[in-house]
Order: C-alpha cells, then sequence, then structure tokens
C-alpha cells in the first residue's frame, strides 16, 4: 500500500506540474528526467528521515508540513474555488457530463456552506490550541527549527493567496472591480456539453461520438471497466 501511495502522490504532483509547462516537460524525454530529479531530491529529504536523529526530522516534517493546519487551509480554499469562483452548478454540470447523473443535493450545501464553516472552525481552534513541538514531552525543538517548520507549513499555504494577489493585479480596473471579477462565480459557458444535450432519467438523449457530432442513434449504457 505504501509504494502505491508513492505512486499516486508524485504522479499527481508531475502531473500537475506537466500540465502547467506542457511546451517546457513534453518534449522529448524531458517528462523522464523530470520524474527522475522528483525522485531523487525526496529519496535524499527521506534519507534524513532513517538517520539516527531522523525521528527529530521525521516529527518536525509531520507536525508542520502535514499537519491539520496546512490541510484545512487547502480544503477550505478548495472548497470556495469549486462553489464560489467556478460554481456549484458548473461543477455539477462537469460531474453529470462524466457519470450521467447529478450527485445528491447534499453535496452541493457541503461544498458551499457545510465544510468550509466547519475549516474554518478547526483551523482557529488548532491555531488557538498550539503548543511548540516537543519529542515525547521532554525535548523542545530550538527556535530555527520551529522556524523551520513553519516554513514549511508555509511553503504550501501561502501559495494560494499569492497567486489570488497575482490574479487580481493583472486584472482591469479599480481594486474592488478587480475583486469582483476575480472572486465572482462563473455563470454559464463553463459546461463543455452542447446546448442541445440534454439528460433525461440519466439517459443521454443526443449521444456524441469522440469528434463531437451526433453520430450515435441509440442510447447505450455500456460501462467499461478495466480491473487490475
Amino acid at each position: 500500500m505504501d509504494m502505491l501511495d508513492q505512486f499516486v502522490e508524485v504522479e499527481g504532483q508531475i502531473t500537475s506540474l506537466v500540465d502547467l509547462y506542457p511546451s517546457l516537460l513534453r518534449k522529448g524525454y524531458r517528462r523522464e528526467i523530470f520524474i527522475a530529479v522528483i525522485c531523487v531530491i525526496s529519496y535524499l529529504v527521506g534519507l534524513t528521515m532513517v538517520t539516527k536523529g531522523g525521528m527529530y526530522v521525521f516529527q518536525l516534517f509531520d507536525y508542520y508540513a502535514a499537519s491539520g493546519v496546512c490541510l484545512l487551509w487547502v480544503a477550505f480554499f478548495e472548497c470556495v474555488a469549486v462553489a464560489w469562483v467556478y460554481g456549484a452548478d458548473n461543477f455539477y454540470d462537469a460531474i453529470e457530463d462524466m457519470i450521467g447523473y447529478r450527485p445528491n443535493g447534499w453535496m452541493k450545501w457541503s461544498w458551499t456552506l457545510i465544510t468550509p464553516v466547519l475549516c474554518v472552525g478547526c483551523f482557529v481552534f488548532s491555531l488557538v490550541k498550539y503548543k511548540p513541538l516537543t519529542y515525547n514531552k521532554v525535548y523542545e525543538y530550538p527556535d530555527w527549527s520551529i522556524g523551520v517548520g513553519w516554513s514549511l507549513a508555509l511553503a504550501s499555504m501561502i501559495c494560494i493567496p499569492m497567486v489570488v494577489v497575482i490574479k487580481i493585479i493583472q486584472s482591469d480596473g479599480s481594486l474592488i472591480e478587480r475583486i469582483k471579477a476575480v472572486a465572482a462565480p462563473v455563470k454559464g459557458g463553463a459546461s463543455s456539453r452542447p446546448k442541445e444535450y440534454s439528460l433525461k432519467n440519466s439517459e443521454l438523449l443526443h449521444p456524441l461520438d469522440p469528434n463531437g457530432t451526433y453520430a450515435l442513434s441509440k442510447h447505450t449504457h455500456t460501462i467499461v471497466e478495466t480491473t487490475m
């Protein structure tokens, strides 16, 4: 399981970066070289955690870089981006495109309200109850190591507001107009479906072929599953 988890995590990171810079990383063997570099760096970082003092390094990473504070921060902004910026209805349309039906309505309430509120509450509670890291409740980490820990935490947290600020700076108009333009939900035009496309009783009324034309004359309910 651990090996499978590593494959998923590494592939998720690499795929995201390759999709961001396709012209740079999708030429020749650049993607493979990039994967090798990432794996070597990850190996060297992990190697420090199996030394005699590795548990101190591991706890520093675990307490700050993989702490609940970072996860709650990211989860909150993910909900905001999906439900309020991209738009919950548009996200429902995208899911409907992929699976053929709309999920239960409670998920929309979860994305828009319940999960963000819970994330903010737990985030504030975690900061209020924060205590500096100790090892076995005896060894107190020095101040410089606490600074390294918070740097690890902020490395993943600060990216989100930083991108928001960059988008606001790149927008046109006054400050209020820029904020509204960046934070406004997407209205229409986000779905990849043609206007004539509709669903009824979970059946495709206008099935499309891979070229986007109405080539199929019958409804199809064939599901192809690949198992290993």
